[in-house]
């Protein structure tokens, strides 16, 4: 009779457990979906992170480009770019690889000679950047453009603006410029400025020659060209294209033509209202060679 009872209460205890388990997996089963969907977003934020910080380091790197430059601290310059990267400063030509990055920094730009000179001013402030990493995280774009001030104690001093076009990859983990080129926008003696005076853009050294010759030719002000975006409309998501950069670009355009060009006289403020009479047209000055005194035409990086 004991040995009934004792076989009822296993015969019991074992309904009992497999009706818990029973409820346990079907509430499991329940959750699956719950759980699936919250892994889901968590690996979605991991994502977001990791390009957040992908695009911080970008940035830092970036800048850390741009505060180098100004005291030619060549040395902290040249690591900064890929194994295989790809320079083009002004229209300079085209400098490949470690070799030719570091021949354009230490040789062309600065001359064989590290560091400012006594009395030399070499500002460059890397502004207005817009950065988009690659879904992969490997490789991103970026557009910025540097301010700069170029200056020789008690004999000359140049302003200088261009767009920075660049290219980044990911290397071993590290951020790197892996394609770079700057497109000058204008040079100017400081004394009398953009509206009176401009420098023509840098030329491929001949002691040290480019790997290429400058890949296309553009227009520096007086004219203008427009570096193709390297990200679509943030809006309408519309594309730029080569096409784009022709459109709003001169071509050849030289100081004569820009003086006199019937589109010089509308006004950015005040002054003649468009379709009034032109001014006289005055003869444009030939864009002086630097003076001898003065440094060599402001060389941004």
């Amino acid at each position: 009779m004991r040995t009934m009872r004792m076989s009822t209460w296993v015969w019991l205890v074992a309904i009992l457990a497999a009706f818990g388990l029973g409820v346990i997996g079907s509430q499991a089963r329940a959750a699956e979906p719950a759980r699936k969907q919250l892994e889901q977003r968590v690996e979605v934020l991991e994502r977001k992170v990791r390009l957040l910080e992908d695009r911080a380091a970008i940035e830092k790197l970036t800048r850390a480009y741009g505060y180098y430059i100004d005291k030619k601290v060549w040395d902290e310059v040249v690591p900064l770019f890929a194994p295989d990267a790809t320079v083009e400063i002004s229209n300079r030509g085209v400098y490949r690889n470690s070799s030719g990055v570091e021949r354009l920094f230490k040789q062309v730009i600065g001359r064989g000679h590290p560091g400012l000179a006594d009395g030399e001013l070499s500002n460059h402030m890397v502004l207005q950047g817009v950065v988009d990493v690659a879904s992969d995280g490997q490789t991103a774009t970026g557009r910025w453009r540097a301010f700069i001030q170029i200056g020789m104690w008690q004999k000359a001093a140049l302003w200088a603006e261009g767009t920075y076009d660049i290219r980044y990859v990911k290397h071993n983990g590290v951020w790197q410029f892996q394609y770079m080129r700057w497109y000058g926008t204008y040079f100017a003696p400081y004394d009398k400025g953009w509206a009176k005076q401009s420098f023509s853009n840098n030329a491929p050294s001949t002691e040290h020659a480019p790997d290429a010759p400058p890949s296309s030719p553009y227009d520096s002000y007086p004219g203008h060209y427009v570096p193709p975006f390297p990200y679509p409309n943030p809006v309408t998501g519309r594309p730029w294209s080569s096409e784009d950069s022709e459109k709003y670009s001169t071509h050849g355009m030289d100081a004569g033509t820009a003086a006199n060009a019937g589109s010089a006289n509308t006004p950015l403020s005040g002054g003649a209202a468009p379709g009034s009479a032109a001014p006289p047209a005055a003869p444009a000055p030939a864009a002086p060679a630097t003076p001898a005194s003065a440094p060599p035409p402001p060389t941004p990086r």
